[in-house]
């Protein structure tokens, strides 16, 4: 009996002990600005016109749903669509972050985004609308996008 006690009194202490040393951070939510750090990336890399990093904001498996545009699934197939996006025209990259939550490892950010387009024909649109990124947090501690959506406001010539 007094050696079941002592085997349960070390499980328990074991099981205590592991629970305790866990990570408290991946327990507690996220701050604003750690989740939104990952569309700043984003901003920073595209206007930089580096599709590479700019997917690289991404999960491996992530989406997005562009609009009016099929769905682009995995970070390969996102940084081409980036990529058609750069040599489209697309500039000047904005975004703003109105609402942000986590609980563990998934977050989400909602914002308002802006981006210039130059046309072939020198004009350039200015696209403005909204933004809802489903966040992940990696094995580093980092916020990725797992899935990404935004639609237009408006569209205007400037």
């Amino acid at each position: 009996m007094l050696k079941l006690f002592s085997l349960t009194s070390t499980v328990i202490f074991c099981f205590t002990l592991i629970v305790g040393c866990s990570n408290p951070d991946k327990l507690k939510p996220a701050t604003a600005e750690e989740l939104s750090q990952m569309n700043k990336d984003f901003v920073k890399a595209l206007n930089a016109k580096d599709a590479v990093a700019a997917a690289n904001c991404y999960t491996e498996d992530a989406t997005i749903l562009p609009p009016n545009e099929a769905p682009v699934k995995g970070r390969a197939n996102i940084q081409k669509y980036w990529e058609g996006a750069i040599a489209a025209g697309a500039f000047d990259a904005e975004v703003a972050t109105t609402e942000t939550g986590s609980n563990g490892d998934l977050g989400y950010e909602v914002g308002r985004l802006q981006m210039k387009i130059q046309m072939p024909d020198g004009n350039v649109i200015v696209e403005r609308g909204k933004y809802t990124e489903l966040l992940k947090r990696g094995a580093d501690g980092k916020w990725k996008s797992t899935l990404g959506i935004w639609n237009t406001d408006t569209l205007a010539l400037k």
